[in-house]
């Protein structure tokens, strides 16, 4: 290959390279601004999406996508979507503000009515000066006897939140299905437990894969457990009553 196709070539490369840069610039890291607005945030690897809480309220942001959920509803931004760029998503001043309104309706503290306020440098986008490190070490999931309920128990770095995603895998024929996010906390030994109805996949036979994610620099698990019969090693008297005499 000659030097002015080996040029062309390079320049081509340089200019794909430009935009994400100069977008990079152009946001606001969502994990830096969470934390300044005081929401605890989460990476939701089987949604590729993020969890940001806060007491009564939980909002889900989608790279890519203009509609994000408050609880259990659906809105829409303005400004441009966010965005992925290593390893961290960005957002627009526009949706900084909108989530700076949202946490003064849920305030951490309802007596006092106030929130916490978050200062956007006009010139840059905000940063997080440091990251968690470390990973879900241990994860143990086991059904709830007598229940469609699956028991949770983990270990992580201590005083760390974690979001605890329920995806059920109901047949071959099927594409999974999100049942449930929950959110907790390590302990300062950095333990975790949780109870958490399966509802509403009640389906004996399906795989339920319990994801534990959390801060950006913690690696996520996952487990998976088989549900069974919620009663299937318990002999029941009315059972063995023919159905014809019930």
């Amino acid at each position: 290959m000659n030097r002015l196709a080996v040029g062309a070539a390079l320049a081509i490369f340089v200019s794909t390279l430009a935009p994400a840069v100069v977008r990079a610039e152009e946001g606001y890291a969502l994990s830096k601004v969470a934390a300044d607005l005081g929401y605890k945030y989460a990476y939701l690897g089987p949604e590729n999406a993020v969890s940001l809480y806060r007491p009564g309220v939980t909002v889900l942001v989608r790279p890519a996508d203009i509609l994000f959920y408050v609880n259990d509803k659906t809105e829409s931004m303005t400004g441009s979507p966010p965005y992925f760029y290593l390893d961290e998503v960005y957002v627009s001043a526009e949706f900084v503000d909108r989530l700076r309104q949202i946490a003064a309706r849920y305030p951490a503290n309802p007596g006092t009515g106030q929130a916490p306020v978050v200062v956007v440098n006009p010139n840059g986008p905000g940063r997080l000066p440091g990251r968690a490190s470390g990973a879900v070490s241990v994860l143990s999931v086991t059904q709830k006897p007598g229940q469609f309920q699956v028991l949770i128990d983990g270990k992580a770095p201590a005083n760390l939140p974690i979001t605890i995603t329920l995806v059920q895998t109901a047949s071959r024929w099927l594409p999974d299905i999100v049942l449930s996010r929950t959110n907790s906390t390590t302990d300062a030994d950095g333990r975790f437990h949780a109870d958490i109805s399966i509802a509403p996949g009640y389906y004996s036979g399906s795989i339920i894969s319990v994801v534990v994610s959390s801060v950006p620099g913690i690696t996520t698990r996952t487990a998976q457990i088989v549900m069974t019969p919620p009663n299937w090693t318990v002999t029941v008297p009315a059972d063995q009553i023919p159905r014809e005499d019930r």
